[in-house]
């Protein structure tokens, strides 16, 4: 340090700030190499202490810092780090040598979380493991190895030669890792009443979907259902889907039990009823990971939006005016068609259907993807519950090929698929044929025997294809398209099919489909001349005239602030009729971009094919410290009778819930809804509220610390009851949780402010952080005549580490009793120890404090402890300097 720098320290900062500095500084210049291996340790260090500005040079006591100690011996909160890969943040125990340098404790259960290759350890490796040794030492057993504690990071990082390793995958999280979480109780919710007037008819509607479940060890339990009731219809109550599952880490793989949906993957989405054994790609590092899609439409006001797959509701919100997106759908399957309604306040609906199919399946070499169910179909088109049993299976055989096939099968029909995907300089490419049959007629003779019947039997090509060109910035990221002969039905095309022939009808009553095209590409345009997509699909069929066809173009666009797009959505039905929408949008920020809570205009003009005419304007915007509150106005006007109208909404993001309202009104019309979704937790400690939807969330204790911000999501904070949820973890992957301790009281202090965790999928994993409350106090201290030595350590009545000594013999402690005595140690023996009693000022009850509490007491040696205390308690020896 020069002179100049220690001139300007001194002279601008206070004593007690040179202190901490000084021995911040020394303290972490020895962190990297404290536990280091021996030979790359400097021994004997001497440190000069003129630097820390002490009168007397001898009062220093600076020995422990000599071999590279960085802390006291004890138990710390600690990440551990292999080979720079985070592993896990636990309590470790470091121990002193008799050079007072500290290491670590390496229990077998840290040895356990290397990925050590035993098979290239020496033979004797675990020998002092076996032997019953609480510690291993593993520089001992390994001298290549080293051991590196960070004491300002509280960081300990074991480097082992990669030879001594397993190979394993950058971002890898050892299944030993994953924490299964605490028993405890969900409850997501979304609520919303909806209410119009149109002409003198009035119409309601009240929607909660309904996400429950219930934790016990590593079993989860999940209901997920929504209660629907109209005007003039009954009350109903829907059972989406009731499952039992738990992990198989062994396996990367999860068993479900009750009622779900197979992936779609391969063959198209079933819902069943029984059990399916299946592999989960989040299990895998994100390094080694080989869907819903987003659903976009226009709105012409308050719209009331319903989601439908295989005629089950999946999703119910209510839209303001306008362009919408639907981007958060839970995944359902890779097959299927969603269907969309939009119901308009006025009364009218449109609906159109969504591709939802899946992209090229290549994998990685070596990698595969399972699928095992048995059960029964659960579908109410159906009167029966025909049997389904479904094995698929993927396979990465070569860095450009994967293999894949499955076998779907129920009385009287079967499916076998194979397949292939091949990765090419031109492409991704996906190739599969399947042979299915069914035999339709299931009637049977007067003795019981079984008649032979009509049966239909068929092939179904699929050719797939995706493709990137970043030179001229174009994206085919879906092109599939299927044929299928005449005979060919996929499984619920032939169930249905099945019961349609058992109640008379003819096996053309139910549509068969002959070819299927889908289409999502995108072209960016040079020179920032914007960018254009298109999307569609077409779909015709064997017995049924006519063809279904749909497209959607647009073309998007930035000019500075201002952001313009015009999109076309085309659709035909099979009866021969069309439908044609134009939208022409801008949007811009209203004031600068760099400002907060800049509102935004955005101005749409649409026409469509019946001749309907509209003009929309609308400012929106958000406010609030944390962005709770959001806002949106809107005006709008249309030809066809329809008038000049208008309409608000508002949102509020509360601690515990989230609110949302919306209120229109326009010629012949008004509406208005009113919503809330959130997340209830029951957990041992009591009942924790948020406003966030999540099945993956960390539940945060941190008893004292009410008020304190957690983690990045806004308007997640301890609560008066010491808990916090934060949502959307990544399954088995690891996820950081910091504890802001803005807010908190100011006795409070955390032990440590950070932690990381790896949950299971749907785990509820608690989190605790241990606070300290107590009053900080600055005592000036002398022992023997002279200040108590830099450095020492200071302890309470019960031995915990409370603070330390600073330049001029200033002690510096947080402490939870009123009075009380505090131990200072420098050295082992006695005479390098010392007592220092304390009496803290009376402050008003209620009062805050604002400062800190400063004394002038004398260190009494420990010999005469209790001739000090005397002397205390009859002349006062304690006297303040400055109070708060």
């Amino acid at each position: 340090m020069s002179k100049s720098l220690q001139y300007r320290l001194r002279s601008q900062l206070s004593p007690l700030a040179i202190a901490i500095i000084s021995t911040f500084f020394v303290a972490n210049v020895n962190a990297e190499i404290a536990v280091s291996t021996p030979q790359y340790i400097a021994k004997n260090l001497e440190f000069d202490a003129s630097f820390l500005n002490v009168d007397d040079e001898n009062s220093v006591d600076l020995s422990r810092f000599a071999n590279g100690s960085s802390g006291l011996p004890g138990i710390y909160k600690t990440a551990l780090y292999i080979n720079n890969q985070p592993v896990s943040n636990t309590d470790i125990e470091f121990k002193a040598r008799a050079d007072n340098s500290v290491y670590p404790c390496l229990t077998r259960e840290l040895i356990k979380n290397i990925a050590f290759d035993y098979a290239k350890l020496p033979a004797d490796f675990l020998t002092s493991l076996d032997k019953g040794d609480v510690c291993f030492d593993l520089q001992q057993r390994l001298p290549e190895a080293q051991v590196n504690y960070d004491s300002n990071e509280q960081r300990l990082d074991i480097m082992v030669p990669q030879i001594y390793m397993l190979n394993t995958a950058r971002g890898t999280v050892s299944p030993e890792l994953w924490d299964s979480g605490v028993p405890a109780l969900l409850l997501g919710y979304n609520v919303n009443g909806y209410t119009s007037e149109s002409h003198g008819s009035s119409y309601n509607s009240l929607f909660a979907g309904v996400n429950a479940g219930a934790n016990v060890g590593a079993w989860y339990l999940r209901h997920n259902g929504s209660y629907s009731r109209m005007d003039n219809g009954e009350s109903q109550y829907s059972n989406l889907n009731t499952y039992l599952q738990r992990d198989i880490p062994a396996l990367k793989a999860r068993v479900l039990m009750g009622q779900s949906s197979t992936s779609g993957q391969l063959f198209d989405t079933v819902p069943f009823t029984g059990m399916q054994l299946a592999s989960d790609e989040r299990m895998l590092p994100e390094s080694l990971r080989g869907y819903a899609p987003d659903i976009r439409g226009i709105a012409r006001t308050n719209a009331r939006i319903t989601v439908r797959q295989g005629g089950q509701i999946l999703y119910e919100t209510t839209v303001t005016p306008g362009e919408f997106l639907i981007n958060d759908l839970y995944p359902t399957g890779y097959g299927g068609n969603l269907d969309v309604t939009v119901r308009e306040s006025d009364g009218t609906e449109q609906t159109f259907s969504v591709p939802y199919a899946s992209v090229a399946q290549l994998l990685r070499p070596g990698s595969s993807r399972y699928a095992i169910t048995a059960g029964e179909v659960r579908s109410d088109n159906l009167r029966d519950k025909p049997a389904l049993y479904q094995a698929t299976y993927q396979l990465g055989l070569t860095n450009t090929v994967t293999g894949y096939g499955g076998l779907q099968a129920s009385q009287d029909y079967y499916a076998l698929q194979l397949g292939a995907a091949v990765g090419t300089p031109i492409g991704a490419l996906a190739f599969d044929a399947t042979q299915a049959r069914a035999h339709l007629d299931d009637s049977t003779d007067v003795d019981g025997r079984r008649r032979s019947g009509s049966s239909l039997s068929g092939q179904s090509y699929q050719v797939s294809y995706s493709k990137m060109i970043s030179e001229t910035n174009s994206n085919l990221s879906l092109a599939a398209y299927r044929f299928s002969t005449d005979g060919y039905m996929d499984f619920m095309t032939a169930m249905q099919t099945r019961d349609a022939v058992a109640q008379g009808y003819s096996p053309d009553s139910i549509s068969r489909a002959k070819n299927r095209l889908t289409v999502t590409a995108g072209q960016g345009l040079p020179e920032n001349w914007g960018q254009l997509y298109i999307s569609g699909s077409l779909q015709n069929y064997w017995n049924k005239d006519g063809s279904e066809k749909q497209y959607q173009m647009g073309y998007n666009n930035r000019y500075k602030d201002l952001t313009y797009g015009l999109s076309v959505n085309r659709s035909f039905s099979s009866l021969g009729t069309s439908q044609t929408n134009y939208l022409l949008s801008f949007s811009l920020p209203l004031g600068s971009n760099e400002q907060t809570h800049t509102p935004q205009l955005r101005m749409d003009l649409s026409h469509d094919s019946s001749g309907r005419y509209g003009q929309q304007a609308t400012v929106s915007g958000s406010t609030g410290a944390e962005n709770q509150f959001s806002y949106g106005v809107t005006a709008m006007n249309a030809n066809q009778g329809q008038g000049s109208n208008g309409s608000l909404n508002g949102s509020y993001r509360t601690p515990a819930t989230a609110l949302s309202g919306t209120y229109s009104t326009g010629k012949g019309y008004q509406s208005a809804s009113a919503g809330m979704n959130g997340t209830v937790i029951a957990h041992s400690g009591g009942v924790t509220f948020t406003p966030y939807t999540s099945d993956t969330v960390a539940l945060v204790e941190a008893k004292g610390a009410e008020g304190a911000k957690v983690s990045s999501y806004p308007g997640v904070s301890i609560d008066s009851r010491g808990y916090a949820i934060v949502p959307y973890l990544n399954p088995y992957q690891m996820n950081e949780v910091s504890i802001d301790p803005k807010g908190t009281a100011a006795g409070v202090e955390l032990d440590n402010t950070s932690q990381k965790v790896a949950p299971y999928s749907g785990a509820v994993v608690k989190m605790k952080y241990i606070t300290k409350q107590g009053t900080a106090i600055l005592i000036n201290s002398t022992y023997q005549g002279e200040p108590v030595p830099f450095g020492a350590d200071v302890f309470d009545g019960k031995g915990n580490s409370v603070g330390t000594v600073g330049q001029g013999g200033q002690l510096y402690a947080r402490v939870a009793q009123d009075k009380g005595q505090l131990r200072v140690k420098w050295g082992d023996n006695s005479a390098m120890q010392c007592i220092v009693s304390y009496v803290l000022m009376p402050m008003a009850k209620g009062s805050k404090q604002e400062q800190i509490q400063q004394f002038n007491s004398p260190c009494a040696a420990t010999a005469s402890a209790n001739t000090q205390k005397t002397k205390l308690a009859n002349n006062g020896a304690i006297s303040p300097v400055n109070q708060g």
